[in-house]
């Protein structure tokens, strides 16, 4: 009993108002199955004219005809709207308490083989846009820390807000189940910095995710090699890209 109650206790408040309502309607159906029979000739019956009680609907279909069940319908008017009343209440803050957490990055993302992109900028947000483009059933986790809400609302990109080389961050992102990482540098700091954090969270996506396919924007040729050392499957080492297309346009 005390394992069940520990269990019970454990689940989210929501699912807990759920199981106390149906309980109630279950309850009061039965009961009313056995103090009235011949009216309510199957459990079924009783719950049925529980559900269209305590909603206050009263169809007039089923009605009870003793003393006894007449007291019970005012017990489970008075109980049963007050429960479902509270019950569509919290559903209603359930789901804004949900939408919000969701907008401002605070919800998990629990599902596999999603893309996970650490950093916001504009390469990050022209890849996230051409994912979609490409393929628009592709799920997209973004990973930032600078931004208070998801740029994408209205797509298949899940916000994370947090900082990507903590292990709760990633754990928030699903990382150990994602298909491919793309960590991107920070241009708010200086270049040392950046490759630093980005050379951080690539060590804490391998440790989490060692299958995932990573790959590394980085900045600064010293850190380059690092990176390799760190494990990433692929390096983009932006400055030698920049410098040789400003080379081949002096040709």
């Amino acid at each position: 009993m005390k394992t069940i109650t520990a269990h019970y206790l454990r689940l989210p408040a929501i699912l807990r108002l759920i199981i106390i309502v149906l309980t109630v309607l279950f309850l009061f159906g039965t009961m009313m199955h056995y103090i009235e029979p011949g009216n309510y000739r199957t459990v079924f019956d009783g719950i049925y004219w529980a559900v269209v009680t305590a909603a206050t609907v009263g169809y007039g279909d089923l009605v009870p005809k003793t003393l006894i069940g007449k007291v019970m319908t005012i017990l489970l008017i008075f109980s049963g709207t007050t429960f479902i009343t509270y019950f569509f209440s919290q559903m209603a803050t359930y789901t804004v308490k949900r939408q919000n957490a969701l907008m401002k990055g605070d919800m998990d993302y629990q599902k596999s083989g999603h893309i996970v992109v650490v950093g916001w900028n504009e390469r990050t947000k022209t890849l996230i846009e051409k994912i979609n483009e490409d393929t628009p059933d592709q799920h997209v986790v973004l990973i930032d820390r600078t931004i208070n809400k998801n740029p994408f609302q209205n797509s298949n990109v899940h916000y994370i807000h947090g900082k990507s080389y903590e292990d709760q961050t990633l754990e928030k992102a699903n990382v150990q189940f994602a298909k491919i990482v793309f960590i991107t540098a920070n241009n708010q700091v200086s270049e040392e910095q950046s490759d630093m954090d980005s050379i951080l969270t690539l060590i804490a996506v391998i440790g989490m995710s060692p299958v995932a396919k990573t790959i590394v924007e980085i900045l600064t040729s010293a850190q380059v090699e690092n990176a390799k050392r760190a494990g990433a499957t692929e390096i983009i080492h932006t400055s030698t890209i920049v410098s040789s297309a400003l080379f081949k346009r002096m040709d």
